[in-house]
Parts: structure tokens; sequence; C-alpha cells
């Protein structure tokens, strides 16, 4: 719809003439259907005579009034109201019918499907502010925000300042059947905040009560949640881990904590993992708040996620970005100090080895894609910031910040972090003012290092060049960089180069040296006269952001003794290393997938183990040969199913071994022993079937053919809650049937009662992409890229993007012929289609073309 997308050029226009705004926002959410009641007026100054727009995206305006001038509600078109002929001095009052959401953004309304009783919450960013009010919708318009919500009496309200006690009216409602009161909960006002951070939350929440002990004195805090999960609210460990990290923020930003309440509230259905609203973090209860036991990794991502939140409230809600632009930076540097702060003051101590495993692999994929782009990126329109969510904004970013921490040394770095908050606090800035500040802080410039490293996109390759004498000693050590031909730009990496040997059955540090490498072949004299080593890292430590190839001797040593590697961080580059030779066609996917299956047992770090069993999912299904795929797979799950027997009970890694045996299981026999566990006619020592982890085994059983749609439907009426429902729609999309595949597809494309709700969407394009046979998909293709572009079209944004990226077929290369023509064609027919959706499908057509390369080298690797 015109006028919905935002451009750069119409918000500095905007801000040419408003700066800043004051909001009185009062809600009505009691009114039955689909839409509340949103009246609200805005003071704020401009330049007089100029003419500008607020916006409101709502189903129904009814009454504009600027200074005292009653307008006619048809001003209101796409989402926009001209307000002409400003005053010096202004105030404009908008009401109207606003839509609830189903799709995470807006104000997300929820039904829980248990009891009917309904919960609701905000998602302004990137800018679905004006989908609950009228308002000035850009990061550099700042806002003083004061709410005013009436509910039925039996809720609570939470918001950006401080909870009041609420004052009860005239009139009732009906909830779940059941009539209630009216309560009004009014707010005082914000300090001036981006209107993407405002935040509203009500419903029947319970609570966890607690306190933060900040430098300016005590600080109201609780966990919020829906009451049948307070249970699983962990209460007391996140604030454990929230006052760590406001004590840690508060000395290297020195600063004090900037607002007077933090609240942390879990929310149903939620896109993200967590947003970062002034004093009232949203989490998502999805992935965050766990129904049965977590795994270790499960409990670290937790920590880093609550830690990267609260950075937030320094960074990017007391000093903010003026446009997208700066978006990685925000996300970056959040990213950065939460998994620096991990390290620091939590018990995961591995927090770095986590992050090379997951996020930052995660980007190097990412950022090998033709659509990448630089971490440093013009951002044309708030459309655009849909793509702008993606690992080279958060963690290629963090990798860059952390080198940049390193290249100034960390005082310096937070020394300049701590002046920009000091000068730009409760205001906007850029890249450049931010810089400007580790500049001078640092006392060096810093223009090079942000051209090759921000400005830049595609990642490096770094890989070894060695000779050695007839005893074994190193003669030669140099470093090449291998810079992608479409970004030819080197980069300077400041690494430590390991060689280690295998002694007594461990492979050990031998020795090590520090070197700046990058650009042309750089010699490392150093590491002359040391042994040859059995294993050579040239980003030991994981110190840059490179992929690496390894020597054919190293390689040689992983494959007969990766198990001897006890180092957490060791463990996670090899394999990483190995993955990403994968990937780029210069190793076999079947010695990929052996090594992971040797070491696994062994991983120390519980990322490492929960990234490469997916990966390694997808080495089975994309790279290795499809005439291997079945044979490898069942190989696969029977070396899990016997580590698992093997496994220390009750472990972290024992839990690993069983979810990745549920995702590889794949013949009668191995679906066989899923039923057990799961009808408890067996058990395994150490390990509880709860819920949550009934529904993985579910899944597995489904994809392995060894359950139907009858017997799920008596599972998930066994678990009427909301993640039952939703975990049900995953494994029924899960079944290994082209009925229930095409089922799928139907419910998101074709839906009965208009679009499911995102986190029914998600689970079912994950069920829908699952298949232990990838040609199951075959018969769906034609289906799938017929009706694509009208399913983006009714599910515009995250959600839409996400089940696209989950559902394209990419699995289907080597077993279709033309795969990626068809693709070609799609791009070539939909030329007009929304720029996210071309985006995806052109990612997809990389990863096809990408498969076919390392499917050729894992048959050229089949013995003859």
């Amino acid at each position: 719809m015109p006028g919905l997308n935002l451009t750069k050029q119409e918000a500095a226009e905007r801000f040419s003439v408003v700066s800043r705004a004051a909001y009185a926002v009062s809600l009505d959410v009691t009114p039955a259907g689909d839409t509340f009641r949103s009246d609200t007026t805005v003071e704020f100054a401009a330049t007089p005579g100029a003419t500008t727009f607020i916006e409101a995206v709502a189903p129904r305006i009814d009454l504009i009034e600027l200074n005292g001038e009653t307008l006619d509600p048809s001003l209101h078109r796409d989402g926009r109201i001209e307000l002409a002929n400003l005053a010096e001095h202004n105030t404009v009052r908008i009401a109207g019918d606003f839509g609830y959401r189903n799709d995470g953004q807006g104000i997300h309304r929820f039904v829980d499907p248990a009891d009917g009783e309904v919960y609701l919450y905000s998602q302004f960013a990137a800018n679905d502010t004006r989908a609950a009010f009228a308002c000035f919708d850009q990061p550099d318009i700042k806002g003083e925000f004061s709410f005013s919500v009436v509910v039925p009496d039996h809720w609570m309200v939470v918001s950006n300042s401080p909870t009041p006690e609420p004052t009860y009216e005239d009139g009732a409602t009906t909830v779940a059947g059941a009539e209630h009161g009216l309560a009004r909960w009014t707010f005082g006002p914000t300090v001036p905040i981006p209107s993407y951070v405002a935040a509203i939350v009500a419903g029947p929440y319970a609570y966890h009560e607690g306190v933060l002990h900040s430098a300016k004195g005590d600080i109201p805090a609780r966990i919020y949640g829906r009451p049948s999960l307070e249970q699983h609210f962990d209460g007391d460990r996140v604030l454990e881990d929230t006052q760590a990290g406001l004590e840690l923020y508060e000395r290297v930003f020195r600063t004090e904590y900037p607002y007077e309440k933090y609240d942390q509230v879990y929310v149903p259905q939620y896109n993200l993992g967590a947003m970062e609203n002034v004093g009232c973090v949203t989490i998502s209860e999805d992935r965050l708040l766990f129904r049965g036991r977590p795994t270790a990794a499960e409990l670290e991502f937790r920590t880093v996620v609550v830690l990267h939140e609260l950075a937030h409230m320094w960074f990017g809600n007391l000093v903010t970005m003026k446009w997208w632009d700066d978006l990685w930076l925000n996300e970056s540097f959040a990213e950065f100090v939460g998994t620096w702060a991990a390290a620091e003051i939590s018990e995961w101590k591995d927090a770095w080895v986590t992050f090379a495993a997951n996020r930052k692999s995660v980007a190097y994929v990412q950022d090998q894609l033709p659509t990448t782009h630089a971490i440093v990126t013009e951002v044309p329109d708030t459309e655009a910031t849909v793509s702008a969510f993606d690992m080279i904004t958060y963690a290629k970013g963090a990798s860059a910040l952390r080198q940049l921490a390193q290249y100034v040394g960390e005082d310096a770095f937070f020394g300049g972090v701590a002046t920009y908050l000091q000068r730009y606090h409760h205001g906007n800035a850029t890249l450049a003012e931010f810089l400007a500040e580790v500049e001078e802080a640092a006392d060096r410039p810093l223009d090079e290092w942000a051209r090759v490293w921000l400005e830049t996109p595609g990642v490096t390759t770094l890989r070894a060049v060695l000779a050695t004498d007839d005893a074994g000693t190193l003669t030669r050590l140099a470093v090449d960089e291998d810079v992608p031909a479409e970004h030819p730009v080197p980069r300077p990496h400041g690494v430590e180069i390991a060689g280690y040997r295998l002694r007594d059955g461990v492979l050990d540090r031998d020795w090590a040296v520090t070197a700046t490498v990058g650009g042309e072949l750089v010699e490392i004299p150093e590491a002359v006269g040391h042994p040859r080593p059995d294993l050579l890292l040239v980003n030991d430590r994981d110190l840059t952001y490179a992929k690496l190839h390894l020597d054919d001797v190293s390689l040689a040593t992983l494959e007969a003794h990766i198990d001897a590697i006890t180092d957490p961080m060791v463990q996670a580059t090899v394999l990483d290393a190995l993955w990403h030779m994968t990937r780029d066609g210069s190793l076999p996917a079947q010695r990929y997938i052996d090594a992971v299956l040797t070491l696994l047992p062994h991983v120390r770090n519980s990322a490492t183990a929960e990234s490469h069993v997916a990966l390694m999912v997808v080495a089975l299904r994309r790279y290795l040969a499809p005439e291997l795929v079945a044979e490898v797979t069942e190989a696969a799950a029977e070396r899990l199913w016997t580590a698992l027997a093997a496994a220390e009970h009750g472990s972290d890694i024992q839990l690993q071994l069983l979810k990745g045996y549920a995702q590889l299981a794949c013949t009668t026999e191995q679906a066989l022993r899923l039923r057990a566990l799961v009808e408890d006619a067996a058990e395994i020592p150490g390990v509880e079937i709860d819920s949550d982890l009934t529904w993985d085994l579910l899944a597995g059983l489904a994809a392995a053919g060894g359950i139907g749609l009858e017997e799920i439907g008596h599972y998930a009426a066994m678990d009427v809650s909301a993640a039952g429902q939703r975990r049900a729609a995953g494994v029924r999309a899960s079944v290994a049937t082209a009925e229930a595949k095409q089922a799928a597809w139907d419910a998101l494309v074709r839906p009965e009662d208009g679009p499911a709700i995102n986190a029914v969407q998600f689970e079912l394009a994950a069920g829908l992409a699952r298949a232990v046979d990838p040609a199951l998909l075959a018969p769906l293709l034609d289906d799938l890229l017929g009706s694509l572009r009208g399913y983006y079209d009714a599910n515009a944004g995250f959600v839409g993007a996400r089940v696209a990226r989950l559902t394209l077929p990419v699995q289907l290369a080597g077993r279709v012929d033309g795969l990626a023509d068809r693709l070609e064609h799609w791009l070539a027919d939909h030329g007009d289609a929304p720029s996210v959706l071309r985006k995806t499908v052109v990612e997809a057509l990389d990863h096809v073309r990408r498969a076919q390369v390392a499917q050729t080298v894992s048959r050229m690797a089949i013995p003859r």
C-alpha cells in the first residue's frame, strides 16, 4: 500500500520539520472483536507554515483535530494523515479503531487455547508503532510517551514507565466466557525514547518479583509470563544474570542505568528472540521459556539474550541511531557486548566458543550469498529493514567490533563507548560519531579500519602455505588470504597461529605465534624451526572473522584423530572449518559427516554439539551425493544411538545425542525406538521424556514414517497448551507422505480462516521442509513456486520471509532436473515481486548451485 513504506528521504524531510514530540496515548482493549480503541494527543514543535504527515495504520480513523480545528477523517489515506500549515507549537488529536495482529507485530493478540484467556503485547520495531496509535514513526523523532490503558479488571498492564496501581471504572466486558469489570492503568511519562521501543503488554500475566541494585539505588524488576507457565519462569536465575550485567555495564559505560524500572516479559508467538523496549523487554516464550529440561546451549542463549537486551538500554535506547542504516551498530554492539559480558560475568565462560559455533558460522554463509552486503549499508526504506535483520548485521558486525576492541585495546574501546553515551544521551547519533569517540580514546585513526571491515561485503578465507625439511621441521610458514572475486578487498586479521601435536592420545597445543595477516602472502618467520604440527590452525582461538581451509596433513590428522581434541574452542574451530570446506566444494560431505559423528560424543560446548548436529542434517540432505543419502543417514543414526548408550547419564551431551538421533532416524527399526520412548515402553537412564522432548521425538517419528495424523491428534489432545498445539502442527507437517506435505502447504497458502498465527506458520514450514527423503517434496514443486508470490503478498514482512526461506525446496537439488532453471525463470517472471521475496529466491538459487557442486565432489569421493 503506498505510504506504508517510509523512505529515508521522507524521514529526513519530516525530521527537518518535527524534531521531538510528547504523546498522551489512551487505549481501550475491552471492546469485543478484532479492533481496539486508540485515542492519541500529540504535542510537537514544528517549522511554522510547514506541512508534514503523521502515521496511523488503522481500519478506521474517525477523529482528527489539529490545533483546535476538526479535520475531515478522509485525510487519513494509506496509513498517513497530512498536517498542513503548522504552527511553532502544535497539538494534534487522532482517534479511531486500530486492528489487532497475529503476525507478531503491532499489538499481537494471543488467545490461550487452554482457557480462552487473552494476552496482548506490542512489537513496534521497525515501524509498527503506527499500528497502535498515531505517531511520527521514525527513530530520530524521539517522544515522551504517557499511556492510559483500559482493560478487564483481572488483567495486568506493563509499559515503559513504573507500573501504577489501577483505578476501576464503570462498565463490563466479557473474556473467556466470563464477565469482568473495567480497570484503567495510567502510566507516567517516559523520558525521550524512540517510538519503536515504546511498549504495552496487557493480560492476566503473573510475575516474579525482584529488585536490581544500581549505582543510583534500587530498581524494581519483575519477570512476567502467563500463569500456566509460572513454574518455568526461572525468575531468580534471569534476575541474577540481569544484576551481573547491570553492574558490569554501569562500570564500563560509566553511566547509570537510565530508566526507573526493568521488567522482562515472556510473550507467546514471538518472531524474534527478544526486544529491547525501554524498561519492558519482551522475550520469546516459545524459544526461551523451557517447559522441560533445557540443554546447556539453550540456557546459555537465554543468558546472552538477557545481557544483549540489557545493553540496548544504553546503546540503542539512551543513544539511538538516526535511521535504520545504523541498525547494524545497535545490534552488533549488543551482540558483541552480550557475548563478552556472558564470558566475563556468567557461568558461560565459553560464550565465544558458542558464538563461533553458531552465530558467526551462520554469518559466513550469509556473507557468501549473492545478496550479501557490507556491514554498513544504506537502508532506503522501512521495508528493507526486514532484510537488514540478518547475521551480517548481528554476528559479522559483532565480530568486527571484537576486532576493533582488539585493535585499539578494550580500555580505549569502552572509553570511547562511555564518552559516546555521555555526549549523545537521550538523542540520536551515527556511526561516524561513534567512531570519532573511539578514535579519540584510542588516539589513532580508524578510517581505513572502517573501510575494509565495515564498508566491504564478503568473507575471506585464510589458508597456510608451508614447507618442511627431511626431519619434519618447518622451513617456511606463510598465511594466504583468499579474497572473493566479487569483493576483492583484503583485510588485516589479528590472529594467533598455533601448531598442535598428538601426544598420548590428545591433540595439544605445541606452539603459537601472534601475527597480523591478510592481503599479500604473509610470511610467519617465528614459526620456522618448529616441528611440523599434526594440526595447524591459522586462526586459533577464533580471533578474526574469516573462514579456514585446512592443509592436507591437518585434514588427515582430523580424519584419524579428531576425537583427540579436548579444547572446546579447537573443537568448534575445526568442525566449522570442515563445514565450510564442504560448502565450498573442497571436502566431500561424507568426511564432514564422519568428523561430526566421531567428535560429537566428546564435544565440550553444548552449542557446538547442537549446531553441528543441525548442519550435519543439512549436509546429508543437500551436499551428500543423493545415491548415498539413505545408507549414510541410517548409519549416522545408528552411530548416534550407540554413542547415546555410552553417554554419561544425565549429561548435556546425552540429551543432545538423543535430539540428534530424533533428527536422523529413518528406518522402521529406528522409528520404533522413538515410539518406545514416547510410549514409556523403554527408557534412557538420565533422560526424562518431558513435554518438549516428547514433541521432538514425535517429529522424528513422523519424519521416519512411524506415525499418522490420527495418532498425532491423540497427543495434541493430551497437550492443549499453546506450545502443544503449535508443535502438533509441525509434527503433522513432518509426516512422510506427499499428502501431509500438500496439506501443510495448503494450510499456509490457502488457509480456510485467514492466515494462521505466525508461530504456527513457522512450525508448518519447518515440518513441511523436513523430509528423510527430500524427493518426497518433488510433487509439491509446481505448487510451491506457483503460489509463493500470493503467499508472500498475504504475509509480507518477517513472517512471509521466514516461511518462504524455510519452504523453498533447495534440498531437491540433484533430485529434480532443472531446479536452478526453475528458480531463474521464477525470478524472470516476477521482476515486480517485493524485494524481500526476490532476495529469498535469489538466495535459494545460490544454495541449489552450491549443492550441485558439493554433490559432485561427494560423488567423486565414492570408492570405485
